[in-house]
């Protein structure tokens, strides 16, 4: 059908108004949107929950300008603390702007709940380590689903999170996902002491296990994984100089301590085979 025109003016319907949730649903899937969900998708849970606050409190344009400064180096600092991220970010004005990424407040009952799960948990360290959070620790040490993650900057934007909130969360997002572990010193947790606390309590639980009535008398505590050693043949992993040279201490000769070396080597070779 052909579109209605009035001299040199063509009238287009763009169809009835949408009444929208969020900044995420004005945009198509081919803009920084899609950009956004892709980066997300390769982070551990800590690290998207912080990339999602600034995804979802902001507008698409400030989110982009926000990306933009966090891959152009804008981010001078990003500091860790005590229950936030501190932000130095190079913006418009000659003094760079102080940006603060704020977690939820944590008291120190909720932190003995968080390694309370992790006691009951005899692979939570290296879940952490690896990324893994149970969504009940995650809760207690970090943030829970419906809980705000605040922003605070310096500059003149008023709005719930700028774009240096923006570039902010994104490289604090980068820090969690290349460390987890850092989920305990923004609760000013020492993972040494931690993991010395986690020892002496081994004990503890296998008594309280062991008792009459225990919802662990039965069925025990998840097991640790067993462990996963290198495997590799000894002589190519073998530092030869070192063998030379005790080879020395028991040879006449260059020669013999060469036969020597040779000699272990062959039968090295024959155990292995069989």
């Amino acid at each position: 059908m052909p579109r209605p025109k009035l001299d040199n003016v063509t009238w287009v319907n763009f169809a009835a108004r949408q009444k929208v949730g969020s900044a995420a649903e004005t945009t198509t899937p081919n803009d920084a949107s899609e950009t956004a969900r892709s980066q997300i998708l390769r982070y551990n849970e800590a690290a998207r929950t912080i990339y999602r606050a600034a995804v979802q409190g902001t507008d698409q344009g400030r989110f982009s300008r926000g990306r933009n400064y966090a891959d152009q180096d804008n981010v001078l600092e990003v500091r860790p603390e005590n229950g936030r991220f501190t932000a130095t970010i190079a913006g418009s004005q000659n003094e760079p702007f102080t940006t603060l990424v704020i977690l939820p407040y944590r008291d120190s009952a909720t932190i003995r709940e968080a390694l309370g799960i992790m006691a009951h948990n005899a692979n939570a360290l290296a879940e952490v380590r690896n990324g893994i959070f149970s969504r009940e620790l995650l809760d207690c040490l970090f943030a829970a689903e419906d809980e705000k993650i605040r922003f605070r900057c310096d500059c003149p934007d008023d709005s719930r999170v700028c774009k240096h909130g923006v570039a902010a969360a994104i490289k604090a997002a980068e820090l969690i996902d290349a460390d987890p572990t850092l989920l305990f010193r923004l609760r000013n947790l020492d993972l040494n002491t931690l993991e010395r606390q986690l020892r002496e309590s081994a004990g503890e639980r296998a008594k309280e296990s062991a008792r009459e009535g225990s919802e662990f008398f039965w069925e025990g505590h998840v097991l640790p994984n067993l462990p996963e050693p290198k495997i590799a043949p000894m002589i190519e992993d073998s530092d030869l100089d070192l063998l030379h040279k005790a080879m020395q201490t028991i040879s006449f000769t260059n020669i013999d301590q060469l036969r020597a070396v040779s000699d272990l080597e062959d039968l090295y070779d024959e155990l292995t085979r069989r």
